[in-house]
């Protein structure tokens, strides 16, 4: 229905490939773009992890790793491309949309006034400074609303409450290097358990009972006190195979604005 919008993804993590979901079943013709070593964990639902595989699947949709010039070949066979991070400067012409999804947390240097129409996510942007459009990601009654003055909320480096928990869900790496995880997405676990190695040495052990609903890819090198995992306390209620209730209203927010500021 909208396959002449080409809407570029800054970012292929949670909330990007949620938004990419959103657009790509709505008919518009959505890339993305991710760093060559992926941060994300919940890759149950992200595209991020085309960079080791090729290619992956987030709720029936297929994202292919692929170059700029063959992005038109993975469009006409219905699926998402994905290309290197470092290719974004170089985006075809008919490129009409971007969306800044990185989640960067920080104030992103850009003019508003480039073309082309650019959507930023979260803190760090102001709407009409350096994007045309805000969308705010923060969890609450404002979640996914559309900002056309102004910015979303500051960020707060408290990580958002899940079953009564903010800190305590998330897993940390006690050291640098490689991570072995001993389970998988999707298993219930016990404070204390067991979760992995780093480096074949350090102990990563599970933070609290829940469900593992985030791990780190294992090609991605880890730092000390890095971000590799989450166990959500709400256990078996949480099916970590689908698009978060969060994601999926931020990639509704996008289409939103895209539907009302871009779509005549």
């Amino acid at each position: 229905m909208f396959n002449d919008q080409e809407i570029h993804i800054r970012g292929a993590g949670e909330i990007a490939s949620a938004t990419a979901c959103v657009l790509h079943n709505c008919g518009f013709r959505v890339s993305l773009s991710e760093l060559p070593r992926p941060l994300a964990i919940r890759r149950t639902v992200t595209f991020s992890d085309v960079q080791f595989d090729e290619s992956t699947v987030v709720e029936g949709i297929t994202g292919r790793k692929t170059e700029i010039s063959n992005m038109q070949a993975i469009f006409d066979a219905g699926e998402v491309p994905i290309i290197t991070a470092t290719d974004i400067e170089n985006l075809p012409d008919n490129t009409t949309i971007i969306v800044d999804a990185r989640l960067l947390k920080r104030t992103i240097d850009r003019q508003s006034a480039d073309q082309p129409f650019y959507l930023g996510l979260g803190p760090g942007f102001t709407a009409g400074k350096n994007c045309h459009v805000a969308i705010e990601t923060k969890r609450g009654h404002g979640l996914g609303r559309i900002i056309t003055e102004g910015g979303p909320a500051p960020d707060t480096g408290l990580p958002g409450e899940l079953g009564g928990e903010t800190y305590k869900r998330l897993i940390t790496a006690p050291a640098d290097g490689a991570v072995e995880w001993r389970l998988d997405f999707g298993n219930l676990v016990t404070e204390g358990e067991l979760l992995g190695l780093v480096d074949g040495v350090r102990p990563i052990k599970s933070p609290l009972d829940g469900i593992i609903r985030g791990l780190i890819n294992p090609a991605t090198p880890v730092q000390q006190k890095m971000k590799i995992g989450d166990v959500d306390p709400r256990g078996k209620s949480i099916d970590v195979n689908l698009i978060s209730d969060k994601a999926r209203s931020i990639g509704r927010g996008v289409l939103e604005a895209i539907m009302q500021f871009r779509i005549k």
